[in-house]
């Protein structure tokens, strides 16, 4: 097997006060990761307590969306989650167009801007413009939008931190089909107890070395009393895993 391709799995540990501080510590990372949106990451949780826990959280990160799965879900339930996930996660082909043909070709001039239009329609005039008849719209134009509406578009519009967030017991039964999740980031919100539960989080999240197609970071929170479950976990993964780095986003850069 030639080991040189794909990417290694890199793991890295955060090191929390007390298990209160555990969502506090968690939204600390989601405000670092910020800066790398977008950014797909999937969060482990041991129980459904958690599970709402942290999902309540991340709502509340106004960069980041959230996807929920629990083991009472139904099947459907969960394969379209995972696909509304995924393709969420995925750049945005209509905007991709329509910031290509916004851009003037060469040796014309730009675009009029909006407000740029409505001057040379004689749109300065307040009066004039109510009392003249506007032109039908053609096929995929779109007419002046409300403000709450274009507040929306530039928010969806923003690179953002999509955050799948599962429990144990649901990952365990997922389809063979949506495995593996393959987002760039695994976050073990609560320590897996047992090598299984470990390794079943690393290859239905992650994926393997050959399989995955970008990078595979894993998290692991350890909080303080934790430290013989922590050095298990350690066990799990043949190797140390390393603390995270002051500098959040240096997990994202290549290993030197």
């Amino acid at each position: 097997m030639d080991n040189s391709k794909g990417h290694a799995l890199r793991q890295f540990y955060v090191a929390v006060s007390s298990a209160e501080n555990k969502l506090a510590t968690l939204l600390d990372l989601l405000r670092a990761f910020e800066a790398a949106a977008p950014l797909a990451l999937v969060a482990c949780c041991g129980s459904r307590d958690s599970l709402d826990a942290v999902v309540a959280a991340v709502a509340s990160v106004p960069h980041c969306r959230v996807w929920v799965l629990h083991a009472e879900l139904s099947e459907r339930e969960v394969e379209a989650t995972v696909r509304h996930y995924r393709a969420a996660c995925q750049p945005h082909p209509r905007h991709q167009q329509q910031q290509h043909a916004q851009q003037p070709a060469d040796g014309q001039a730009p675009l009029p801007q909006p407000h740029q239009q409505q001057q040379a329609a004689g749109g300065g005039d307040g009066g004039e413009q109510q009392g003249r008849r506007r032109r039908p719209l053609a096929d995929g134009e779109e007419g002046e939008l409300s403000p709450r509406e274009a507040a929306r578009r530039v928010a969806a519009a923003k690179p953002f931190v999509a955050v799948l967030a599962a429990t144990d017991a649901c990952l365990r039964v997922l389809p063979k089909e949506l495995l593996p999740l393959s987002p760039t980031l695994l976050i073990s919100y609560d320590l897996p107890t047992r090598k299984d539960v470990y390794l079943r989080r690393i290859s239905h999240v992650l994926g393997s070395r050959s399989s995955a197609g970008g990078q595979r970071l894993a998290v692991t929170f350890a909080c303080a009393g934790q430290l013989d479950e922590f050095r298990q976990v350690e066990e799990f993964s043949e190797k140390p895993i390393e603390e995270m780095p002051v500098h959040v986003s240096d997990i994202f850069a290549a290993p030197a």
